[in-house]
């Protein structure tokens, strides 16, 4: 009764009846006073029952959570996490795990506040790195003369952003060495390789939610098929500068997105296969500069799309086919190159993507290249809706007159590429010895200005000077020059001959041979004696 009672007058209290009737500005203020603090005491009682309900319960969810995420946390996600697993004993943050019984020797990982410094010590002998687990932000491994990476060598750090390779040699990268799934980390990766010597790469070493990749000096031994594969689903950069790269197989990078890809100032040596990098998508630019390469296969670079194509200062020892496949969407540029036995059709694989919605045509720029043709000098095709915008191209073969209409005067090339750029194209004006190597890491603009004035012509004038038809008359004079001479050698033969004749007809006078001092004392002595010559 007394807790009914207590109710009823909570729910309906006399004071809110005068509240109510009152008007008196003051005595409202201090009827809500007494209000407050008649009935303050139940506000304070059901309060703190509900505090202490929600802490308990909040506790208990953050508990069960911990505990599923440590769980599942240590599922592979190559095996997509099959089955539950109890939960593992907890670690203290930034510890590496020992190595097996029988498996090479781990580097030794110092850990400093979120980052771990991996140091060889430049020791004489293949190492490997550890499993790390916890929480870091930045791992950096240097001074190794031969490492191994095993694959998942760093899936249960959490925060990782950035890892660093400084003067590492033989450094092997297992399958799933630098794997790194979307969904296990939420912070994308930066890859710095700085003065780093790849044994091999291997198929799906560097893959997952990666956002830079830097290659910067070095040397690549071996990338195998799919060694970049699936990137971050739009990365920022993708860098080589000054690598040597060996051997790379076809689809050594393949399929993912990227917005700026950089090769610059690296050395192929071997031919780059078909689809060595195949279906990637460069959102904004791809930069191929100051690079030497061998022989360039049919589609050895295919692009889905590109903002940006910048194609300068290279040297390509031969080009196959179409080299390049790609959809570009802003500009091309193509300048200061050497393309050695190049296929006419070489460039006929640059097309313009279906998102360029301008009026104008796309300027393609071909400027000051250079190239020689298996061939004598014939026209290149590019892809018809682009406006083609060709300055200096310098083809290291002769011209052959056959290819001019001789109905027009002057004649003209049958060509409307030649016809078009009568006044750009240069051609040689007597064939010499192709260069078939780069002297001295020679580049496509050094090759071009190393060649002397004289030995390249440009077309109109190499016309005017060797191709022009020539008059009946002139070849009627020489003839007739050519017949006169011929009768004049002949009559000086014959004069030849007569006056040899002559001569042999002349009876010639036989003097008698002088007598030296000697014989003509002998002769004096025997007249002396009176003795005959007949009695010698």
């Amino acid at each position: 009764m007394a807790a009914a009672s207590l109710i009823t007058a909570d729910t309906n209290p006399p004071q809110i009846e005068v509240y109510e009737k009152c008007k008196n500005h003051k005595k409202r203020q201090r009827i809500l006073i007494n209000y407050k603090k008649q009935h303050d005491w139940l506000w304070r009682n059901c309060r703190g029952h509900r505090q202490q309900f929600d802490t308990a319960t909040y506790w208990l969810l953050v508990t069960t959570l911990l505990t599923l995420s440590a769980s599942y946390g240590r599922a592979d996600y190559y095996r997509n996490g099959v089955g539950w697993q109890p939960p593992q004993p907890i670690l203290p943050p930034l510890q590496p795990i020992p190595p097996p019984l029988g498996s090479l020797q781990n580097v030794t990982c110092i850990a400093h506040d979120t980052k771990f410094t991996c140091d060889c010590l430049s020791v004489n002998q293949r190492l490997q790195l550890p499993h790390l687990i916890g929480y870091v932000f930045q791992v950096e491994i240097s001074n190794c003369r031969s490492l191994t990476i095993e694959a998942n060598a760093l899936e249960d750090t959490q925060g990782l952003r950035k890892i660093n390779f400084k003067n590492v040699e033989n450094l092997i990268l297992k399958k799933y060495a630098l794997a790194f799934p979307r969904y296990a980390s939420n912070t994308p990766l930066i890859i710095e390789f700085d003065r780093v010597n790849f044994e091999l790469i291997d198929s799906h070493a560097i893959n997952g939610n990666i956002e830079e990749i830097s290659f910067i000096g070095g040397r690549i031994d071996v990338i195998n098929p799919f060694g970049f594969t699936t990137l971050k689903d739009r990365a920022i950069l993708l860098k080589m500068d000054n690598v040597l790269v060996k051997r790379i197989e076809p689809q050594a990078f393949k399929k993912f997105a990227v917005e700026q890809l950089e090769i610059r100032n690296c050395i192929f040596q071997t031919n780059v296969p078909s689809k060595a990098f195949y279906e990637l998508e460069v959102l904004n630019s791809l930069r191929i500069q100051n690079n030497n390469f061998q022989e360039v296969h049919s589609h050895a670079f295919s692009f889905k799309i590109i903002n940006k194509l910048s194609i300068t200062e290279n040297y390509f020892a031969a080009i196959d086919a179409e080299w390049i496949e790609a959809y570009v969407r802003e500009s091309v540029v193509i300048r200061d190159n050497y393309f050695g036995l190049t296929s006419p059709i070489a460039f006929k694989g640059i097309h313009i993507h279906r998102d360029y919605m301008h009026s104008e045509l796309l300027e393609l720029q071909f400027n000051n290249n250079t190239l020689q043709l298996p061939v004598e000098t014939r026209p290149l095709e590019f892809n018809e809706r682009f406006a083609l915008n060709i300055k200096q191209l310098r083809y290291e073969n002769t011209f052959g007159c056959s290819d001019l209409d001789t109905a027009q005067k002057p004649p003209i090339p049958k060509q409307a590429f030649f016809r078009n750029n009568v006044d750009n194209i240069y051609v040689l004006s007597k064939p010499i010895k192709a260069v078939a190597t780069p002297m001295n890491g020679m580049n496509g603009q050094m090759i071009a200005a190393s060649r002397s004035n004289n030995e390249f012509v440009l077309l109109n004038k190499y016309i005017e000077t060797n191709c022009q038809p020539r008059s009946y008359l002139t070849y009627i004079l020489l003839g007739v020059l050519a017949l006169v001479l011929v009768l004049l050698l002949i009559g000086i033969v014959v004069w030849l001959q007569v006056a040899k004749r002559r001569k042999k007809r002349k009876l010639d006078v036989v003097l008698p041979e002088p007598r030296t001092y000697k014989e003509t004392q002998i002769i004096y002595q025997i007249e002396n004696a009176g003795l005959l010559k007949t009695d010698l």
